[in-house]
């Protein structure tokens, strides 16, 4: 923490000689300390799930393309705990490609649905994970396809119950194709949690021969835990995604994976599939999210366990938040839900209503020594989710927001103001 405040500092400092700045003040002020999914989720991993707590949050961004092409981007928060940073990065850019060091969004395929429930792999729901990112611009391959790729090495800070944090690896190829009004693209993505501590907290061996085995999806050598022996070196997940645009209309899937059943495909079906409609008056998007074959109720080759890992407890998640789609979680991962939202813009003003159904089933974590989950299409529990919000832009810079959301027991809303300076 000393050092981020001593970093935050270094950059505020820097910023003063820089060309451009673009400040946000967004101030949020809770009605009680319920967690909520409508308020609470998909915010940068602001709000524990455990406690909400009304704060102020900042975001700077410190631009100067003309002279060094070096950006600085910085959100944080001040709540009665104190200083927080949520995020920090500087971005070296050129022709060719970007050099990104901190914490930040990965590249993207297409701008990220506004109201949707989040990515399958990398989503803002959690806090990022710190480290450095080198990707290409589009390269135009003979007038047929435009391509794109990133690479990322980072690594977790520690988690409850462990005494580090694991590495992250993650690449991702991106291609797109664009015909006068239609846009099509598909992306691959691969993430891996790596090294740092077993579940017995025994540190576990990062050398180069075991990167080589994370970076192409191969088994682990004798250094590492008898599981990764035998399947696949860390906890590897990713996804395919498919997308088409067409004016405002947008349609996306993203087919998610654990391990082999990305090669093999035999849980096809299982991700998210998305529709938005996007103009200026009205906001319209409808997704499905769907993770409950997972190849299947026996191991093998079934039982995928999405999220969830024997080695890293706490699975794919950052201080007990989903770092990819926000519905889903290591713990229960086996849902069918309907996600819809819509906003109406009248002048100055904004209506939003955002409403999702579910469906939980009996969740698959480990491998139920090679024996069928029972009872595994049976629905545990029923949850319906509801957000209604009220928005008014005061002036070319200010907005004062209200928002009502109420789910099971719990109801929560805040009032929000929006200064950009």
């Amino acid at each position: 923490m000393k050092f981020l405040k001593i970093l935050f500092i270094l950059i505020f400092l820097i910023s003063k000689g820089l060309s451009q700045n673009q400040n946000k003040i967004q101030i949020n002020l809770f009605g009680n300390d319920n967690y909520t999914h409508f308020l609470n989720n998909n915010k940068n991993g602001i709000y524990s799930p455990n406690k909400v707590k009304s704060n102020i949050i900042f975001k700077n961004t410190y631009i100067n393309d003309n002279f060094t092409n070096l950006n600085f981007h910085l959100n944080w928060m001040l709540n009665k705990n104190g200083l927080k940073i949520l995020e920090f990065h500087s971005k070296y850019s050129n022709k060719i490609m970007n050099v990104k060091v901190g914490s930040f969004s990965n590249e993207k395929l297409y701008d990220s649905p506004i109201y949707s429930s989040g990515s399958m792999v990398f989503s803002n729901n959690a806090e990022k994970i710190p480290g450095i990112a080198i990707n290409s611009n589009w390269i135009n391959i003979y007038r047929l396809f435009e391509i794109k790729a990133e690479l990322f090495q980072g690594k977790f800070p520690k988690q409850t119950g462990y005494k580090g944090g694991p590495y992250l690896h993650y690449k991702s190829l991106l291609l797109k194709r664009s015909f006068n009004d239609l846009s099509l693209g598909f992306s691959i993505q691969h993430a891996v949690q790596h090294g740092g501590y077993d579940q017995n907290n025994k540190k576990i061996p990062n050398t180069f021969e075991n990167y080589i085995n994370v970076f192409f999806a191969r088994s682990g050598d004798e250094s590492q835990p008898g599981q990764d022996q035998a399947y696949k070196a860390g906890n590897g997940l990713g996804a395919f995604t498919l997308f088409m645009q067409k004016n405002n209309l947008k349609l996306y899937f993203e087919h998610y994976f654990d391990d082999k059943s990305g090669v093999k495909t035999l849980n096809f079906g299982d991700g998210l599939l998305g529709i938005e409609y996007l103009s200026k008056n009205i906001i319209l998007n409808v997704e499905l999210i769907d993770t409950t074959d997972q190849s299947g109720n026996r191991h093998p080759p079934g039982v995928d366990s999405y999220y969830y890992h024997d080695v890293y407890k706490f699975g794919w998640s950052n201080n007990g938040l989903t770092i990819g789609n926000s519905f889903i979680s290591p713990f229960s991962n086996r849902k069918i839900i309907y996600n819809s939202n819509i906003k109406l813009n009248i002048k100055n003003t904004s209506l939003i209503l955002q409403y999702a159904d579910s469906k939980i089933f009996v969740p698959y974590l480990s491998k139920n020594n090679n024996l069928p989950y029972e009872n595994h299409n049976d629905v545990l529990e029923k949850n319906n989710f509801l957000m209604l919000g009220f928005e008014k832009k005061i002036s070319l810079n200010r907005m004062l927001m209200v928002s009502y959301a109420k789910e099971k027991n719990r109801s929560n809303f805040v009032l929000s103001y929006l200064i950009e300076l």
